[in-house]
């Protein structure tokens, strides 16, 4: 069983004459920070001359470019995008870091494939929420919490995993929990969860409903439009995913225990397929395809993206949506 951490095993007092620099002020820097900053802790901004920047400014936060607010600060939280975070680190990050300092990265992706070449006398840390930054501010201000996976990845001081705890008092995890694992786990877990088609799944039902006569107003209603898909997730989360089935018909139940089971034949073939996808994600595949989509403008990445949004479903889910009130972008 993976070892649980929850409020009472973070002091902040091993903070208080620290500085904490916040590399990045997007969904998860802007939300951290705060939570930091409502923890009464001494926070620094570190951010591209952007819209980012004002809107730290605007925030009172003490703002300047990543390489002075490394300088000014003894922990380091790189809250940036995976794809930028090597680069950025090697030139702006590591060059101002002092021996005894904390790296805290929100992802094990470049810790995982070693594309971040960190010092030896620095402590490495993983911090990495189950949550978008919304959720994360929301869950510090209601008292909630939200978890997160942590793991001391390079203790060069001895105290890391205080240290860790103590910053995952401050963003507030621990009013859920943080759950202990490791750079590759946290890797493998979250691309998983990314690559294993359920995008692709709704859709292919959405085009078997109405392939069999179903309108497609009443397919995008029944598989996610109506929202009933986003509560039901909840309940999992509160319930269990099988225990939550009692809130249903015994029709319902039915069909999701019995009929919906696989036969032994077409589960071990799902199953082949998601072993391969964690192998392409292991074995480093992944990780240099998508390097390699980057360094080539993406433009597997922009077909592809193309090619779905031409889907005729497309128009048919923007109108429905738009006439059910609860559209959330604009229509281009």
């Amino acid at each position: 069983m993976a070892k649980m951490y929850f409020e009472q095993d973070g002091n902040l007092s091993l903070l208080e004459d620290k500085t904490i620099s916040i590399i990045g002020f997007g969904n998860q820097g802007e939300a951290q920070a705060q939570n930091l900053r409502d923890s009464g802790l001494s926070i620094v901004i570190g951010t591209k001359r952007d819209v980012s920047y004002d809107e730290a400014r605007a925030l009172g936060f003490e703002v300047y470019d990543v390489a002075e607010a490394v300088r000014r600060a003894d922990i380091h939280l790189l809250l940036v995008p995976d794809e930028i975070m090597p680069q950025l680190f090697a030139e702006e990050v590591r060059p101002q870091l002092k021996s005894g300092q904390v790296v805290v990265v929100s992802s094990g992706y470049n810790l995982y494939y070693g594309f971040l070449k960190y010092p030896p006398d620095v402590d490495m840390l993983m911090i990495a929420p189950r949550m978008i930054g919304t959720g994360v501010r929301n869950g510090y201000l209601n008292g909630k919490g939200f978890s997160s996976m942590v793991a001391v990845h390079q203790d060069a001081t001895g105290t890391a995993r205080e240290i860790m705890l103590a910053i995952c008092k401050g963003i507030g995890t621990l009013k859920m929990a943080a759950i202990e694992s490791t750079a590759e786990e946290e890797t493998v877990c979250d691309l998983f969860h990314e690559h294993f088609s359920y995008i692709y799944v709704l859709r292919r039902c959405y085009e078997t409903l109405v392939e069999a006569g179903v309108s497609p107003e009443a397919a995008l209603l029944e598989l996610w439009a109506s929202g009933e898909e986003m509560e039901l997730c909840r309940v999992y989360m509160t319930q269990g995913l099988f225990h939550q089935l009692k809130l249903h018909s015994q029709t319902s139940q039915y069909g999701q225990e019995v009929t919906g089971r696989l036969p032994p034949s077409d589960e071990e073939n799902e199953r082949k397929r998601l072993r391969r996808i964690i192998a392409h994600i292991k074995d480093g595949s992944f990780a240099k395809e998508w390097a390699l989509e980057q360094l080539t403008g993406g433009h597997v990445w922009k077909r592809v993206h193309q090619e779905n949004m031409s889907h005729p479903m497309i128009a048919i889910e923007e109108h429905l949506l738009r006439d059910l009130g609860v559209l959330e972008r604009d229509i281009a």
